[in-house]
């Protein structure tokens, strides 16, 4: 029964291989995993701004739910929601499809998380040595305010080795001081 489902799942992955749909956006740009400073908006955030990286990595289960993080506003320090609260959440999760690969999804709200602005959502799979290109969703700050990103979204290739390791999906965020 295995077999068939590696089977069909491979007959998918091809037929869809075929369709000239591009299977990742993925974007670099100015993301670091082990730097101290991020450049968003052409401003270039460190420690001065509060930054502080939190990466987390979440375990894929084949077959099962779909995994990652939500940071929904939370309130300030007298208890008044930001003005950001209108803009959503920051957020991360990864779907596995039909066993054959998973489909990411990103957004940086700009919005205050636990009295910390999130700036940048980046994402990324590994699975043993294998490792995904990373993709970042970037708030952008303009005359003076920060801005929600659009959602950002990338494709990563399962193996279709019944005996691989398990995929493991990483987020890093950015956050700064919301004062800032």
């Amino acid at each position: 029964m295995k077999i068939q489902k590696i089977i069909a799942a491979a007959s998918v992955a091809l037929l869809m291989s075929g369709l000239g749909a591009s299977a990742a956006y993925a974007d670099n740009s100015g993301h670091k995993q082990d730097s101290d400073t991020v450049v968003i908006s052409g401003q270039q955030l460190g420690p001065k701004d509060g930054l502080r990286l939190v990466t987390e990595s979440y375990a894929i289960t084949p077959g099962g739910d779909p995994v990652g993080a939500n940071y929904p506003t939370t309130a300030t320090a007298t208890g008044d929601p930001m003005p950001q609260l209108v803009w959503g959440s920051s957020y991360a999760f990864s779907n596995e499809i039909l066993y054959t690969s998973y489909k990411g999804y990103a957004k940086a709200a700009a919005n205050v998380y636990n009295g910390e602005r999130i700036v940048r959502v980046c994402f990324w799979w590994t699975q043993a040595s294998r490792t995904s290109p990373t993709t970042c969703a970037n708030a952008t700050f303009s005359g003076g305010s920060w801005y929600a990103s659009p959602e950002e979204i990338a494709v990563f290739d399962d193996s279709l080795d019944s005996n691989a390791p398990q995929t493991i999906f990483n987020i890093q965020t950015s956050r700064i001081d919301p004062r800032g």
